[in-house]
């Protein structure tokens, strides 16, 4: 009968260590791929499943210069509310991140993150968005690609005379 006590505690402590691993560090990721060696990622995670709010981060990775990441606000799940988040690209290696907490300024150069107090009104082009959903990983859904402008129309046929 020992032994089958011992493997009744053993299941036991099994299954509670399945169950703790469950709950502490699950996280998801998406990324926005740049360049073959550069990348912006947001990674969002819960303390316990039970929680409202998401822990997020973002982290900007220009290989092999430098990787920082960038500790976000909380994001409240109540009401199934997750804030998105857009993606600008302002030039020379330069984007804009939008939530509804705030912007964000990132630099690929020596990759920073900075929190913008005013507000930008023009923060480029839209690459996409991080989009967020109750019970689903966050994903990138890139920005419909701009249309190619036209050439220009040549000139008007000639007469033949």
């Amino acid at each position: 009968m020992g032994t089958d006590t011992n493997m009744k505690k053993s299941f036991f402590l099994l299954a509670l260590v399945l169950f703790l691993g469950g709950c502490l560090g699950a996280s998801e990721t998406a990324s926005y791929r740049i360049g073959p060696d550069q990348a912006i990622t947001l990674l969002r995670q819960r303390a316990y499943p039970w929680d409202d709010e998401y822990i997020r981060s973002i982290t900007v990775m220009s290989m092999p210069k430098c990787t920082l990441r960038y500790k976000m606000p909380l994001d409240n799940a109540e009401n199934g509310e997750i804030g998105d988040v857009a993606v600008y690209d302002s030039g020379d290696g330069y984007f804009v991140l939008k939530d509804k907490a705030g912007q964000y300024l990132t630099n690929l150069a020596d990759c920073t993150v900075s929190i913008v107090d005013k507000k930008i009104v023009d923060p480029g082009e839209l690459k996409g968005t991080f989009v967020m959903q109750l019970d689903q990983p966050p994903r990138f859904d890139a920005a419909p690609a701009k249309p190619k402008p036209k050439a220009p129309a040549e000139s008007a046929p000639k007469n033949a005379n």
